[in-house]
C-alpha cells in the first residue's frame, strides 16, 4: 500500500498534541523554551507545506471558502506561537498555551474530519505520491524526523509512538505500532 500523505499530516497533529500537553505541564526554564522552539519549528514546516501543496487542490476539490478558513487557522496558529514564545516565563504561559491549544484543536478537527477524508477520496495515487514525496522532503530539508507508518522502521515507529504518548509501546512489534499510530490519527 503506498504512502498516504494525510497519514503522515496526522501523525504531525498527534505530535503537535503531545508537545502542547507536555508545554502545560511544564515549568519555566530551558525544557520549556526548547520546546517552544521544537513546537514553533514543527508548526512552521507542517503550515508550509499544507499552504503550498495540500490547499490549492483544497480550493480544486472543496471551493476557496475552505482553503480561506484553514489558512486563517494557520495564521491565528503562528500568532498564538509568537505569543508563546513571548510569555515563555511568565504567568500567562498556561493560558496562551490553553489559547493555542484550543484554536489549533478545532482546526485540526476540521481537516481530519472533512478536508482529508474529501482529499483521500478525490485525489489519484499519483498526486498523493507527490504528496509524500514534497512532504518527505520539506521535513528532511528542516532537519525534522521523516516518519510514515507505512515505511518506517520499528526504531522510527517507536520514536513517534513516545512523542504522541502510545502507552505499551516498548513491547509492541512493528506491524503493532503501525496499527496503534494509525488509531491514534484516526
Amino acid at each position: 500500500m503506498p504512502a498516504d500523505p494525510f497519514t503522515m499530516l496526522e501523525t504531525d497533529h498527534r505530535q503537535v498534541a503531545r508537545m502542547l500537553k507536555s508545554l502545560a505541564d511544564s515549568e519555566p526554564g530551558s525544557e520549556r523554551e526548547d520546546l517552544v522552539v521544537r513546537l514553533t519549528q514543527a508548526f512552521d514546516v507542517h503550515a508550509e507545506f499544507e499552504e503550498a501543496a495540500v490547499y490549492p487542490l483544497v480550493t480544486k476539490v472543496m471551493g476557496a471558502e475552505t482553503e480561506t478558513e484553514a489558512e486563517v487557522e494557520h495564521r491565528l496558529a503562528r500568532e498564538g506561537l509568537v505569543k508563546l514564545s513571548e510569555l515563555v516565563a511568565t504567568p500567562g504561559f498556561g493560558a496562551a498555551v490553553e489559547m493555542l491549544e484550543g484554536g489549533i484543536t478545532h482546526h485540526v478537527e476540521e481537516e481530519e474530519g472533512e478536508i482529508f477524508p474529501t482529499l483521500r477520496g478525490a485525489l489519484d495515487d499519483d498526486v498523493k505520491a507527490q504528496l509524500v514525496s514534497d512532504l518527505r522532503a520539506a521535513k528532511s530539508a528542516a532537519g525534522l524526523p521523516v516518519v510514515d507508518v507505512e515505511s518506517a522502521t520499528k526504531e522510527e515507529l517507536l520514536q513517534v509512538a513516545a512523542d504522541v504518548g502510545i502507552a505499551g509501546r516498548s513491547a509492541m512489534t512493528k506491524d503493532q505500532l503501525a496499527e496503534a499510530l494509525t488509531r491514534s490519527s484516526s
